[in-house]
């Protein structure tokens, strides 16, 4: 009688299944991984964007303390529908390329977007301060950038 002795070390079938299994549950979640790597990455691309425009704005409209409150109240949502009193036309044309820029970053407004200028004038101790406040949101509110900065008044 032949006895014969196979003491190969080799993988079986169900062996190389899992191992294939495991390894496909692996590149699933580094699939997954890079794609919410992605999204985040292009958000806060998009959020960076709309901080450098407020700050912009913010930078160009305490250059012209002169003409401070006349920024009061501008809604950079509709582009057509800014006006300013006669005589500023250089404000106009700055207020239409801001609007311009941010519908080229945000696209057209939704409903609940916002795109507001605020400028308020208040007494601290014995002088007065204005404060020019910008809230920017896009893509319902998905995309969102609010900035305050005081300045003091001549």
């Amino acid at each position: 009688m032949i006895i014969m002795n196979n003491s190969k070390n080799a993988f079986t079938l169900i062996e190389s299944l899992v191992s294939v299994a495991i390894t496909a549950i692996g590149f699933v979640g580094v699939y997954t991984l890079v794609g919410t790597s992605n999204t985040v990455i292009s958000n806060t691309i998009d959020k960076e964007k709309l901080a450098f425009q407020n700050i912009e704005i913010i930078e160009t409209i305490g250059a012209d303390q002169a003409n401070i409150m006349q920024y009061h109240g501008k809604d950079l949502s509709n582009c057509t529908s800014l006006t300013t009193p006669t005589g500023k036309d250089e404000q106009l044309t700055l207020l239409k390329n801001w609007c311009s820029k941010l519908n080229g970053e945000l696209g057209a407004k939704r409903s609940q977007d916002k795109r507001i200028i605020q400028v308020e004038k208040k007494k601290v101790g014995a002088n007065f301060v204005y404060i020019v406040s910008l809230e920017f949101n896009g893509k319902n509110n998905k995309k969102s950038v609010f900035m305050k900065q005081v300045f003091y008044a001549p």
